[in-house]
């Protein structure tokens, strides 16, 4: 038996999992119940309590799906700041069970070969989490999304199947060197791709303010709008997700897509860069408060279609160094940053459930992920709403070693965090659990 002050358990994928008592969480409400769970899926949730190889007692605890975050960067392969051992880790520690990881690496991935030594990477690493990818656009490569099995030229792709979550598109200059500026090329990969996802920022904009005083100015707003304004003109509704929304100006005009908001969005602003500096930096830019809270807005008003927490860790010398990139980690404190906001009264948990579990995995159409249902896979995290802690990077698992919310004081952590039916994570111990790469439904 396990409960929230446990030592080491064993249980596996094929054995059965009841966890108990707790408050399990979904787009619809809250009920109390058991879930019981048999060969690494949900077999149901029920108010008995039959025998089980291992039982958590979760009295007092929230039972939320494992979050699917669609947007990290874990910075493989070619780069130092992140890796599948250590971003897998600070995802699971984050009640996070399945990320789609962004292609711009070193080499980026734009083609069916990079795709596949990244599948080898992150097999040989053992991540304790689930793993999808997005595959990079380029002006030359719109003929591999056949190849990728992301075409809608072929609705059942051929073996080995879909391998890439959606085509990536960036409209303006970030890390790496995937830049796509052509309308012509992007209307294309919006008619040809099963979905794309968009960096929309625009590089003209970008470029007219070059010489402007700082991060924000250089990339302002009007970069935003621009983007998406462009893409209204060539994007398929249903077909669009839109990275990264800053304001509420951004997410209304983007209303035929689906839009992304960021907790670095919804909870820092620019005044961090005189703050912390460089370590704030990140593209888009952080905003002033009145777009922050707008934002905020949005989301409430349901043109925010999912949360995603663009982990972009980079070094602290890089932050340090004469010209730092932008990017900042995420992925282990999203979750509680919204757990928090919604004890403090701003958002239902049951939203929160809709926007970082079920509705990333619906869009992306990633099978068995983000909901509690019998039948669906059994990732599941266990988060206590007493529970508060000081952000303190010593006890984060990036590799970077920072996070932009140091010092902050938040109630609701994850406690305990299940994957595929097995014990990956409890109360700071990890448990020899491997993810697996997800599949797409058709």
């Amino acid at each position: 038996m396990a409960d929230g002050s446990a030592g080491p358990v064993t249980g596996g994928a094929t054995g059965s999992l009841l966890i108990r008592g707790g408050t399990v969480v979904s787009p619809r409400g809250m009920d109390r119940a058991n879930v019981f769970v048999k060969g690494g899926k949900i077999a149901s949730l029920t108010t008995l309590s039959p025998e089980a190889d291992l039982v958590i007692e979760a009295e007092g605890l929230l039972v939320l799906p494992g979050v699917v975050d669609p947007h990290v960067h874990f910075r493989q392969p070619g780069m130092s700041s992140e890796d599948w051992v250590s971003g897998s880790r600070a995802a699971i520690a984050g009640g996070v069970t399945t990320v789609l990881d962004m292609p711009n690496t070193l080499p980026p991935t734009t083609t069916l070969e990079r795709l596949l030594e990244k599948f080898r990477i992150v097999e040989s690493s053992s991540p304790c989490v689930n793993y999808g990818f997005h595959f990079g656009a380029t002006a030359s490569n719109l003929g591999e999304l056949v190849a990728v099995g992301i075409s809608t030229a072929t609705p059942i792709p051929p073996p080995p199947g879909q391998l890439a979550a959606s085509v990536k598109i960036f409209m303006g200059s970030s890390t790496g060197d995937l830049l796509l500026t052509d309308l012509g090329a992007i209307r294309g990969f919006a008619n040809s791709a099963k979905m794309i996802s968009v960096h929309a920022e625009d590089e003209s904009v970008i470029r007219a303010h070059e010489s402007a005083p700082d991060h924000a100015s250089r990339r302002p707003k009007r970069a935003a709008l621009t983007a998406i304004r462009k893409l209204l003109s060539v994007g398929k509704e249903g077909r669009v997700y839109i990275c990264h929304v800053t304001s509420y100006e951004e997410a209304a005009l983007a209303s035929p897509f689906y839009r992304e908001a960021t907790p670095h969005h919804l909870f820092l602003t620019s005044d961090m860069m005189r703050r912390i500096g460089a370590y704030a930096k990140v593209n888009p830019p952080l905003r002033e408060e009145a777009d922050r809270a707008s934002l905020w807005r949005a989301l409430l008003e349901g043109k925010i279609d999912a949360i995603g927490s663009d982990h972009a860790p980079h070094t602290r010398e890089a932050k340090e160094s004469d010209s730092p990139p932008s990017g900042v980690p995420g992925v282990e404190t999203s979750l509680p940053l919204m757990v928090d906001a919604s004890l403090r009264g701003m958002i239902r948990l049951e939203e929160i459930v809709r926007l970082m579990s079920h509705s990333p995995a619906r869009i992306f159409r990633v099978r068995g992920k983000g909901s509690i249902e019998p039948g669906r896979d059994a990732d599941i995290v266990l988060v206590d709403p007493r529970e508060e802690r000081r952000v303190d990077p010593d006890a984060l698992h990036y590799k970077c070693g920072w996070t932009p919310y140091e010092g902050m004081v938040l109630k609701g952590w994850p406690v305990a965090t299940v994957l595929g039916g097995s014990l990956a994570y409890m109360r700071g111990e990890f448990y020899p659990v491997r993810g697996s790469a997800v599949t797409y439904a058709a």
